[in-house]
C-alpha cells in the first residue's frame, strides 16, 4: 500500500470524514461544490474523492496501489475527467461542455464511477453554464461531478442549488507545515510566511520564495506608516511584492484583518487577534481620532480590491489606489 500521505488531503479532516461516510453508507449524489479559500486542497480532495470511490482494494479505500489508484494519481484513468479552460482561454466554452456531454453518453471504461472535475468552476461561461444545467438536472448514472472554485457566488445560483456544497477551511500552521515538507521545505512555526499565508500552502510557498520574512515584515511597516502618516526607513512607494498577484493578495487579507482588529479594538467589541497584535496595538494607541469614524469605508475599499484583484485587475494600480485611499484617513 502507498503512503496515505501521499494522496490524502492534509488539514482537511471534516471533508475526508464526509467522503468516507458518503462512500460506506453508499449515499453518493451526482454533483457537489468543493469551495473554499485558493490553495487549501480542493483538487487533492477531489482527487481523493475520485480514488476512494474507484479503488480496486475495497478493504482500505483508497490504497494508492492498485491499478485504478494509480491511473488516477498519474492522471490518465479513462474516468477521471477533469475540464478547465483551453491554453489561452480565460473561460471554460460550451464547445468543452458538450464534447464532455459526448463522452457521458457512454458508461464509464475502467471504473466503478466515471469522475468529472470542473476546475476552477467560476470560468464557466454563461454558455457553458446553462448547457451544464441541464447535465445537472439529469446526471447520467455512474457519474459524479466536482465543481471546485473559490468563489461560489460567481457560479449561476441555479448551479449552485443542485450541488452538494463540500466546504474546505484554510489550513492550521501544523498543516502548512506538514504540506510544505511534501514539497520538499522545512520551515518551523516561528516561519513569518505561517501568518502571511492566511492557511492557503499555496501562497505559503509563494512567500517562501519571495522571502516570506521581509515581505511580512515590509507588509507590516508599510501598513503601520500609511495609516498612522509616519515615514518607515526603507520603504518604497511601490514595493516588488505589490507588482505579484499572489503577494498582492497577501497584502490585502493582511490589511483587511489589521484595519478589521484596529477598528474592533478601537470600539471595544473584541479582542485583539493574535496574528496582527503588534501592529493592531501599535495603530490604534496612535490613530487619530478623525481618522477613526473613517474605518468602516476602508473596508469597503479593500474588500473593492480584492474584488479587482480576483478580476484581473493590474495588482500594482490596485495598490497604489488602496494607499491613496488609505492616506486619506488623515485627511
Amino acid at each position: 500500500m502507498s503512503d496515505p500521505a501521499s494522496f490524502t488531503p492534509v488539514g482537511q479532516p471534516v471533508a475526508i470524514q464526509l467522503i468516507r461516510r458518503m462512500i460506506a453508507s453508499r449515499r453518493v449524489g451526482g454533483s457537489y461544490l468543493f469551495t473554499g479559500p485558493p490553495g487549501v486542497g480542493k483538487k487533492t480532495t477531489a482527487r481523493f474523492f475520485a480514488l476512494s470511490l474507484n479503488c480496486q482494494n475495497e478493504a482500505e479505500a483508497p490504497c494508492g496501489s492498485c491499478d485504478a489508484c494509480q491511473k488516477i494519481l498519474v492522471g490518465n484513468h479513462p474516468d477521471f475527467l477533469k475540464v478547465s479552460p483551453a491554453p489561452g482561454k480565460q473561460t471554460i466554452s460550451v464547445e468543452q461542455v458538450r464534447q464532455l456531454q459526448e463522452t457521458l453518453a457512454y458508461g464509464p471504461y475502467e471504473g466503478n464511477r466515471r469522475v468529472v472535475v470542473i476546475d476552477p468552476a467560476e470560468r464557466l461561461g454563461i454558455e457553458a453554464s446553462n448547457a451544464l444545467l441541464l447535465t445537472l438536472e439529469a446526471p447520467p448514472s455512474h457519474t459524479i461531478f466536482i465543481l471546485v472554485t473559490s468563489t461560489p457566488y460567481a457560479l449561476l445560483e441555479t448551479i449552485r442549488s443542485r450541488c452538494q456544497i463540500v466546504r474546505l477551511s484554510p489550513l492550521s500552521k501544523q498543516a502548512l507545515i506538514e504540506v510544505a515538507r511534501h514539497a520538499g521545505v522545512e520551515i518551523s512555526l516561528s516561519e513569518p510566511a505561517l501568518e502571511l499565508c492566511q492557511g492557503s500552502v499555496t501562497r505559503l510557498l509563494s512567500l517562501l520564495e519571495t522571502d516570506g520574512q521581509d515581505t511580512s515584515r515590509e507588509i507590516d511597516a508599510l501598513l503601520t506608516s500609511i495609516l498612522l502618516g509616519e515615514s518607515a526607513a526603507g520603504l518604497i512607494e511601490t514595493p516588488k511584492w505589490a507588482k505579484q498577484r499572489d503577494t498582492m493578495e497577501a497584502f490585502l487579507e493582511r490589511a483587511l484583518w489589521t484595519v478589521r482588529d484596529v477598528w474592533a479594538t478601537l470600539e471595544g467589541k473584541c479582542g485583539v487577534a493574535a496574528h496582527t497584535s503588534g501592529i493592531v496595538k501599535k495603530i490604534a494607541a496612535r490613530l487619530p481620532a478623525e481618522a477613526r469614524e473613517k474605518f468602516p469605508n476602508l473596508v469597503e475599499d479593500i474588500l473593492q480590491a480584492m474584488a479587482d484583484l480576483k478580476n484581473n485587475a493590474s495588482p500594482e494600480l490596485i495598490f497604489t489606489t488602496l494607499r491613496l485611499e488609505m492616506e486619506e484617513l488623515r485627511g
